[in-house]
């Protein structure tokens, strides 16, 4: 076969281009550090990459649900110590009121105590967190307990969940009658302070230590709900840790199918460099023959 000028020529061009496209190619890898910047770079791989940062991204937000549930779960747990010590309170001063030697003034100025007590209890009952009513339920936007009558309000039962997994969810809610209380129960905590008030205004001592036996009753329920809040509180951050291992795991297997070997890919740029400067070099003495050049 003949050899022409001309296939000299487009051989050249042909090969220069190929050295650019890799040249392109290898400076774009330095420039991201990612030796997938397209699907083009390497089909499987790039579906991999997809397939990666979906996963992460979910994890990412099974995270944000674990910390904010966990943040509830805290605030919670602060809240009910807040009642119980309320409640504890009101029960030594029912000890205090049943006792014979207080006289009817004496149990008028607990009552007024006692009074100011409740208050503070429905206060509490009606605590929010990030805006929303935490002993509601799943009534999240309605304070569950009035100023008067807290003791007769029957509160949502509904919990509020949190995605934390997959098809994993957690209640960072403890309903308002689970922890204070059935409405009209006879150890509905409100009920009991109400009752309280009420015998150390008629000085009715026998009265008041009949409620001691309630009182003991609810402080309990009360706690039992707590440590079920705290052991959903566990299992949140065991959750919490555990995405951080898969995220981690997910975050290396991405990097080995997506990012450059820096090391190798400046050497193979510096080589396609040298190369090129070759090419064009030998392209130089190539192209310039011509007949005219011959017939001097």
């Amino acid at each position: 076969m003949r050899i022409t000028q001309n296939m000299l020529n487009q051989q050249l061009v042909s090969n220069l281009q190929n050295n650019y496209t890799e040249l392109s190619q290898l400076q774009n890898e330095v420039a991201t550090g990612q030796r997938i910047n397209t699907p083009a770079d390497d089909p499987v791989g790039a579906g991999l990459v997809l397939q990666y940062h979906s996963q992460i991204a979910a994890y990412q937000q099974y995270q944000t649900n674990a910390t904010t549930a966990g943040q509830w779960l805290s605030f919670s747990s602060t809240t009910m110590n807040q009642a119980q010590s309320i409640v504890q309170r009101a029960r030594d001063l029912a000890v205090q009121g049943s006792s014979g030697t207080e006289t009817q003034s004496d149990r008028a100025a607990i009552a007024s105590e006692v009074d100011q007590l409740y208050q503070q209890l429905v206060t509490i009952g009606n605590t929010q967190y990030n805006g929303q009513y935490i002993f509601g339920g799943q009534s999240t936007d309605q304070p569950p307990y009035p100023a008067t009558g807290a003791e007769n309000t029957k509160t949502n039962e509904g919990a509020v969940l949190y995605d934390i997994g997959d098809g994993t969810h957690v209640a960072v809610n403890t309903p308002g009658n689970d922890f204070f209380g059935q409405a009209g129960a006879a150890d509905n905590a409100f009920g009991l302070l109400s009752q309280l008030s009420s015998d150390l205004k008629n000085n009715d001592a026998s009265a008041i230590t009949n409620l001691l036996g309630a009182f003991d009753s609810r402080l309990s329920a009360m706690s039992a709900a707590q440590a079920d809040a705290g052991a959903r509180s566990d299992r949140v951050n065991l959750t919490q840790n555990r995405l951080q291992s898969l995220s981690n795991n997910l975050q290396s297997l991405l990097a080995n199918v997506q990012d450059a070997n820096m090391a190798q890919v400046i050497t193979q740029l510096t080589t396609a460099q040298t190369v090129q400067q070759a090419a064009l070099s030998v392209g130089a003495q190539i192209l310039v023959p011509t007949l005219a050049n011959f017939l001097k």
